[in-house]
Order: C-alpha cells, then structure tokens, then sequence
C-alpha cells in the first residue's frame, strides 16, 4: 500500500471478517483490495482503542485525513 492510500483509509474499510481492506481511488484512480494481515488486525484494534477515529482510521483535525503536506513528509 502506497502511504496516501493508507492514510485515506476510512474505517468502513476495512472488512475484518474477510481479512480485507478497500482501497478505494489508488494508484489510475483505481479501487481494488488488499489483503489485511492477523497480526495487522490486532494492531488496528488496538490503535482503535487508544484513537477512537470516527471516520478515517487515521484522522487528522475535525475527522478529516491526514493534509497532503503532512503525507508528503513522509
């Protein structure tokens, strides 16, 4: 996964149940889905716990991703 698709990750996303995550708008503008490792589903579950997100899994201010000029330092 690409850095901005993963910060534009929402929490409706992510399907637990089939170890998948949606991908929406990536790379050509594309959707598509990536495998969601056990080991990573732990430890979304517990960064879910300590972050309470509402709406993407990684927020920045008033429930809105993370700012293009943040995402570009990394």
């Amino acid at each position: 996964m690409r850095i901005g698709e993963t910060l534009n990750i929402r929490l409706q996303d992510i399907d637990s149940k089939r170890m998948l995550i949606h991908i929406k708008g990536g790379k050509g503008r594309k959707d598509r889905y990536v495998p969601l490792s056990p080991k990573i589903l732990l430890l979304l579950r517990e960064y879910y716990k300590m972050y309470k997100p509402d709406i993407y899994l990684f927020e920045g201010k008033k429930e809105n991703p993370i700012p293009k000029a943040v995402q570009e330092k990394f």
